[in-house]
């Protein structure tokens, strides 16, 4: 029986430095049966010279070259360009086990499920060159989730993680559910597209294996000083919540939505503190919307602390 062809999504933004590691890392992967979609959205450097060379040499490879529209728009373009049956994505300046994929397909095909999950190893960028990529073996103990209990282990993030990279998606239902990515979005872009994914999805099986590698660096988004990009969180959250009050039973879901967005305030607010901004009607926004989800005074604060303590240990 042929093996399912899986679709990988890279977005290449300035990524020059990073994309001979991550060609080695599609190299030698155990699951050959890949079409793998870059989107350069607009480089400055030589991304789209390395691309041009590397996709001449694998002809189920690609690339598109898009104005810098954002992360969200890149992941669009790459959508309407997937074959497989399957979707996965990753980012071109992290790292993937060997076997990665082949774990993933092999989990959600054997499973018959609509989503497969693995877990996240994360590491700062001066330990890259330390990984060892050798095949891991998945866990013997699976974890299955209907759909309103896969919205849960989203949006309050207990198993699932709110990155994209460690999952692998139904290209049927990527189509029968319109899931997207907000477009112009450079933050926190996945929240409206897993909603409107998980909200098609029976079947989400978790497994424990830490196959991707999520790099933290200190000049990223994430990682950096709080500018007004962050703000797309709210956004993207906002339209998920306008989406469950149209219809559907998520009452078990919404509160996970609200402290979700909570908790992005608190630690907006931490880095807002630790900078330089000023532009107080942002902050006082950002404050008001920290609170407006009625929590108890106790509740909230608990929350602040444990955000502000993920924030200090991710910067």
């Amino acid at each position: 029986m042929a093996k399912p062809l899986l679709s990988v999504i890279v977005p290449c933004y300035n990524a020059e430095k990073f994309l001979p590691n991550c060609f080695k890392y599609f190299d030698l992967q155990s699951y050959k049966n890949l079409q793998v979609i870059f989107v350069d959205g607009g480089s400055t450097d030589g991304t789209y010279k390395l691309l041009e060379n590397y996709c001449a040499l694998h002809p189920d490879y690609t690339f598109i070259h898009s104005n810098n529209e954002g992360v969200a728009s890149a992941r669009n373009k790459g959508l309407d360009a997937v074959k497989g049956e399957f979707c996965a994505f990753t980012d071109a300046d992290d790292v993937f086990y060997y076997n990665h994929f082949e774990l993933l397909v092999k989990t959600v095909t054997e499973n018959e499920a609509d989503m497969a999950v693995c877990g996240i190893k994360r590491i700062s960028e001066k330990k890259v060159a330390r990984i060892n990529l050798r095949a891991l073996s998945c866990s013997a103990k699976l974890f299955f989730y209907d759909k309103i209990q896969g919205l849960e282990q989203f949006f309050s993030q207990e198993k699932f993680d709110f990155l994209l990279m460690n999952k692998i998606f139904s290209t049927e239902i990527i189509k029968k559910s319109g899931a997207r990515f907000l477009d112009g979005s450079r933050y926190g872009e996945e929240s409206f597209f897993f909603f409107k994914y998980l909200s098609y999805c029976d079947k989400t099986v978790y497994y424990r294996a830490k196959t991707y590698v999520y790099v933290q660096r200190k000049g990223s988004l994430m990682h950096s000083s709080f500018n007004e990009t962050r703000l797309d969180i709210y956004r993207n959250i906002q339209a998920v919540i306008n989406e469950m009050e149209l219809g559907g039973d998520f009452n078990s879901v919404l509160p996970y939505v609200k402290i979700m967005r909570a908790g992005y305030s608190v630690g907006m607010l931490h880095f807002i503190l630790k900078g330089k901004y000023e532009n107080s009607q942002v902050i006082v926004e950002i404050t008001k919307d920290a609170r407006k989800s009625r929590f108890t005074k106790r509740r909230f604060y608990r929350l602040a602390r444990s955000w502000l303590k993920s924030c200090s240990k991710n910067t």
